[in-house]
């Protein structure tokens, strides 16, 4: 009778099936995990592999399934002054994230003081994984020296009593006098784009007139936003402000013109004008803001400097010179160009004044009167 033998446990037989398993996993680890990574500048993640979401796990904060939160998330990073973090993304397709990171920097308008605070944006991906990186224009010691600044500001040009249009007059006549436009974009830095390189260094473009009238109308109570468009056949950015439940717009910068003797004068052509004014010289797309339509507030009705018919301007003017006044501007309720007021000052001369300096803007019919001489 044959008896089976019983089988003996051969330890370096079963060390080799555990190396030969682990080499396998190896293998297998590296085929899915170490393909389609790829970095590239400005937010743009190439690939990532969702099916392999069970090879990952993250933090509650930082699983990302959907577009909006990856949004919510890149908005929390930009408002803590974040400059990297790694998302779990195993089901939102690529072309979501890059659309979602995008987004999220443009939403940032309706933050003051923080849209124009991301330079440039470094995305890496690989597999259901995003690692985002985010390059500010200026630091977080910067931005909170620019607050600073904004707060002192307001408590000085600010007060109890004001009317709207009083802070709105305010704030404008600051930024006015105290900022310069950088005309030598290409040799300066990138804080002439915010808020900080306006109040801080008093050097600013287009964008840093308007984050920084956002910021100040923002602490005097003044509900804001920033436009986004092209003036003059360049790209261009004012603001809209809500006065007593009516839109306007504001644009400090073209307010603030530099003259061809380098000298700078303080206009008001564009302090809370209406969407059908404002856009005969500025384009934007319409759709995407408020209509302005308020009358109210704006400077030269609010002043008593508004003509409504030629007879109304003749009464003003005439009133002007019977004052012995040095300096006026007057906005008239109907197209004039330079001609047309050069005939009304001629009519107006004898017996007026002896000479006199005086400008027209024809795209908002207002009327500047300087260095009379009587």
């Amino acid at each position: 009778m044959v008896m089976n033998k019983k089988s003996r446990f051969n330890p370096i037989k079963f060390i080799f099936i555990i190396l030969w398993l682990m080499s396998m996993g190896f293998i297998a680890n590296n085929y899915f995990t170490g393909q389609d990574e790829v970095v590239i500048d400005g937010s743009k993640v190439i690939s990532h592999m969702a099916s392999q979401s069970k090879l990952f796990t993250a933090d509650k904060e930082d699983f990302i399934n959907t577009e909006e939160e990856l949004q919510a998330a890149v908005v929390e990073m930009i408002v803590a002054w974040e400059r990297e973090r790694e998302f779990m993304i195993p089901e939102l397709a690529y072309e979501l994230v890059e659309k979602g990171i995008q987004e999220a920097i443009a939403s940032m308008k309706d933050y003051p003081g923080y849209y124009s605070a991301v330079s440039s944006t470094e995305s890496a991906a690989s597999n259901v994984s995003l690692t985002l990186r985010i390059n500010y224009k200026i630091t977080k010691a910067e931005f909170d020296a620019g607050v600073k600044k904004a707060e002192a500001i307001v408590d000085e040009i600010i007060y109890e009593g004001m009317t709207s249009f009083d802070k709105t007059l305010a704030i404008h006549d600051y930024l006015v006098d105290h900022i310069a436009y950088t005309e030598d974009i290409e040799a300066s830095d990138e804080y002439i784009y915010t808020m900080y390189g306006a109040l801080i260094h008093g050097d600013a473009v287009c964008q840093g007139y308007a984050e920084a009238f956002q910021y100040l109308s923002h602490l005097a109570g003044l509900e804001t936003m920033i436009i986004q468009g092209t003036a003059g056949g360049e790209a261009h950015a004012w603001n809209l402000v809500k006065l007593d439940e009516e839109w306007y717009h504001v644009d400090v910068t073209w307010d603030d013109p530099v003259m061809p003797d380098g000298t700078q004068v303080k206009r008001y052509d564009y302090l809370n004008v209406t969407s059908e004014q404002i856009s005969k010289d500025h384009q934007y797309l319409v759709e995407d803001y408020p209509v302005a339509t308020g009358k109210r507030y704006n400077y030269y009705v609010y002043m008593d400097l508004y003509a409504e018919q030629a007879s109304d301007l003749i009464e003003r003017l005439q009133r002007f010179f019977d004052e012995e006044g040095n300096q006026i501007e007057i906005k008239t309720g109907y197209d004039i160009d330079h001609a047309y007021v050069e005939g009304v000052l001629s009519q107006l001369q004898a017996g007026s004044y002896r000479s006199l300096q005086y400008s027209v803007n024809p795209m908002q019919n207002t009327i500047t009167l300087s260095e009379v001489v009587y």
